[in-house]
């Protein structure tokens, strides 16, 4: 069957099912927001928001990030990490207060800060989750060195609105050329059910706004195990992954020409 799509109503059917997966309740002076988005436990990541004057509402994670990596057993104090959660506060324009994320915005740009917000949840939580061999590095960092030294060139933590209207947050952007389509890239510590979503969730918005051929390479911690699920998975939607293990068969994937 020949199938042709209509940006219209593709638009319009993802917009209802935002619509319908998002939950707002009122708890006390707060609106508990429940979103799409899915933790390393399998839960639906929250939020909470409250008016703080007439104009400015603060949204607040009520240090749910901080506290689960706590209780994980993660030194989060560690001269590494705190420059990883530094790098991750100022990436997503959120401020942190003794153990809670929180951002401060107004009615307008209230959905841009709450997704900064959640983005930074996920990453933070993903990031500093680091298998016991490779404390002393951050995954993340080994991936810039790479393309560094392999003279990949690229634009590094670009914002994209997605159909929706959200922004998202891409680690890296290689430049189309007259071979290659534009690439967006993703960096996953850990390649788990949760983060194989939240990514294809984010990359199906953005790349329907994008209205040309973009294609999203995902890089893989594979020192952490990686599900085959999540290989199929990317696979079925058309997602080039990079196990780190084997990036050196990768290059001419991420090379300009």
């Amino acid at each position: 069957m020949d199938i042709k799509l209509n940006p219209i109503e593709l638009k319009e059917k993802y917009i209802s099912w935002l619509e319908d997966e998002i939950s707002v309740n009122r708890i006390g002076e707060y609106l508990e927001i429940t979103s799409p988005f899915l933790d390393r436990y399998n839960d639906y990541l929250q939020v909470y928001a409250k008016i703080q004057n007439d104009s400015e509402i603060i949204i607040t994670d009520d240090s749910y990030t901080i506290n689960n990596l706590k209780m994980s057993g993660i030194d989060i104090n560690s001269i590494k990490r705190k420059q990883l959660l530094s790098t991750f506060l100022n990436k997503y324009r959120v401020d942190l207060k003794d153990d809670e994320l929180i951002v401060k915005t107004d009615i307008e740009d209230f959905p841009r800060k709450i997704l900064f917000l959640m983005q930074a949840m996920l990453n933070i939580d993903d990031m500093f989750m680091l298998s016991q061999n490779k404390v002393a590095s951050i995954f993340i960092d080994d991936v810039t060195k790479f393309l560094d030294e392999k003279e990949i060139f690229y634009s590094k933590d670009v914002n994209f609105i997605g159909k929706s209207g959200f922004l998202y947050s891409y680690e890296y952007l290689i430049q189309r050329t007259k071979t290659q389509p534009e690439r967006l890239c993703k960096v996953i510590n850990n390649p788990n059910k949760q983060n194989f979503q939240n990514t294809i969730f984010m990359w199906n918005d953005t790349k329907e706004a994008r209205n040309n051929d973009s294609k999203l390479i995902v890089f893989l911690n594979d020192e952490n195990r990686i599900d085959s699920n999540v290989l199929d998975g990317f696979k079925n939607y058309k997602v080039d992954t990079i196990p780190w293990s084997r990036k050196d068969e990768y290059i001419k994937l991420l090379k300009v020409s």
